[in-house]
């Protein structure tokens, strides 16, 4: 599933009509993601929920990577919950409700793996990604 991601890093990408903005965002989007595979076992993730979670999003990446416009929706669902779930993290720091000894850590991580996202929602709804996603579309549709 990171097959397009070591093409990036090898310069062998077919794609060469991928706006910046896209592929930006696809990388930023696998830092965040590894990211969050590091809060999620710093947290204490089962190996079972942990593989349905490291599938899933590589999936989405990899189809964002491709042009499919549904995953940008998707994107932006998990993003969303991933932001509101933060929000309820750091309410409960706040009132002491969590004794755990990777708190800050995880919370640290946690945050930097947001703005991340939030950087990557931005390039991926520019101008140049929007109507490279709808060229893409179109040409699926002839």
């Amino acid at each position: 599933m990171f097959n397009s991601l070591f093409k990036k890093f090898s310069g062998q990408d077919p794609d060469n009509n991928k706006p910046k903005q896209v592929a930006t965002a696809v990388m930023l989007l696998y830092i965040g993601f590894i990211l969050s595979m590091i809060t999620d076992w710093l947290d204490g993730i089962g190996i079972i929920p942990f593989l349905v979670v490291f599938i899933v999003i590589s999936a989405i990446i990899t189809a964002i990577s491709a042009g499919k416009k549904w995953a940008r929706i998707v994107i932006i669902l998990f993003v969303l919950f991933n932001l509101l779930s933060f929000g309820f993290n750091i309410a409960q720091l706040l009132s002491h409700g969590i004794k755990e000894k990777f708190t800050n850590l995880v919370m640290a991580l946690y945050a930097i793996e947001i703005i991340i996202e939030l950087i990557a929602l931005r390039l991926l709804f520019s101008k140049q990604a929007n109507a490279w996603f709808n060229e893409r579309r179109e040409d699926v549709s002839m």
